[in-house]
């Protein structure tokens, strides 16, 4: 029987404690952690918390600071599987930052922003993958143009995924937030040959375990929907 292999929902938080707590009894099993600077000053204290769940992890780099060596430090207690940066920094720090991580395990991605164009100057380069923001993608379009988004789907190592839809007010708000438009994305994801983690992009007021637990749902509904339509 075909399965959804490829696949795997992960919801983010900050690295905290009782969300994550609520994370695992969701059913979801994958999480990609925020950072910022008042959550590395505290390095010594939050490195210890995801290894007491046994998600599958990415993290996402502060966009108030420039830490590499403390990040690079959370990311390897996390054996992180992704980690995600905005293209904020000078060409020099870009260059420490690939050094820093050079002996990683994690796979860094560049997000798209203001263009999907972004980050393949940082893949000729660098050799960094592309973390596919379908929030920033949508705006940049003006809703979604299938054509070219399925050959940019097809390099992308990481993905972000929430209820928004263009000129809609959910930003930021989970993918069951918008049901029709989460599946039709997860579709295309699919039809485009992605593999990896889908992010569900929440503000904090959506992480709460009854929002998880109805994300996890919406998710499975969606697997046995795609599975179901492989099977006619």
């Amino acid at each position: 029987m075909p399965t959804n292999k490829g696949l795997t929902l992960a919801a983010k938080c900050a690295p905290d404690e009782e969300i994550l707590a609520n994370i695992e009894k969701s059913g979801i099993s994958a999480v990609e952690i925020y950072t910022d600077s008042g959550w590395l000053q505290k390095i010594d204290k939050i490195k210890h918390i995801p290894k007491k769940f046994p998600f599958r992890y990415a993290v996402h780099a502060p966009n108030d600071c420039y830490e590499p060596e403390i990040l690079a430090e959370f990311v390897n207690e996390t054996k992180a599987e992704v980690l995600v940066f905005h293209d904020i920094y000078w060409d020099d720090e870009w260059a420490n930052i690939a050094n820093i991580f050079k002996e990683t395990t994690a796979q860094i991605c560049v997000e798209n922003i203001h263009s999907t164009l972004e980050p393949f100057k940082f893949m000729r380069r660098y050799k960094f993958g592309i973390c596919l923001d379908l929030e920033h993608l949508q705006q940049q379009c003006a809703g979604i143009f299938e054509k070219a988004s399925l050959s940019f789907i097809r390099q992308v190592s990481h993905v972000h995924l929430t209820g928004y839809s263009f000129g809609s007010s959910l930003w930021h708000s989970h993918i069951h937030h918008s049901p029709d438009h989460g599946f039709y994305l997860l579709n295309l994801l699919k039809r485009a040959g992605y593999s990896g983690l889908v992010v569900s992009e929440a503000t904090p007021t959506f992480q709460t375990l009854s929002e998880f637990k109805k994300l996890f749902m919406f998710f499975k509904e969606w697997e046995n929907s795609f599975l179901c339509s492989i099977d006619k």
